[in-house]
């Protein structure tokens, strides 16, 4: 038994090296570096949800009493945060709502097109509301 759990063992391990010499070596590209502002309530919780945008679909003026950050995973949006420019980031690209921050924009950016987001809330307990809805544009 214990003869099987070596070649076993040994078996795997150069299997393992074999696989890897395979591949080249992962690379780790920054896409997004955000401070954690201070009104963010200490970090235990993180909750993820997908959203989906129907075509030309807005969202209303909005801030979050905790940080968000995520990736747009279909089509694009129109993204404002006060006091910045407005941005089109598309499938592929991180966004970052600081808590504490009205977001002006974040709107289906095609008209025909559903567009798609899987968003991180970072907060302390999941019992915090995660969204402020703040009224129509």
């Amino acid at each position: 038994m214990k003869r099987m759990l070596i070649a076993v063992v040994a078996l795997s391990a150069i299997s393992a090296a074999a696989v890897a010499e395979e591949f080249p070596a992962l690379q780790r590209v920054p896409v997004l570096e955000e401070a954690i502002p201070s009104t963010n309530p200490a970090i235990k919780l993180v909750r993820g949800a997908r959203v989906r945008f129907a075509p030309r679909q807005p969202t209303t003026l909005h801030r979050h009493p905790i940080s968000v950050a995520g990736v747009v995973t279909a089509g694009s949006f129109i993204f404002k945060r006060e006091g910045e420019p407005e941005k089109v980031i598309k499938a592929g690209d991180p966004f970052f709502e600081p808590a504490g921050v009205t977001i002006e924009k974040f709107d289906n950016a095609s008209s025909t097109e559903p567009a798609e987001l899987i968003a991180f809330y970072l907060t302390d307990t999941k019992d915090r509301p995660l969204i402020e809805l703040l009224g129509a544009k």
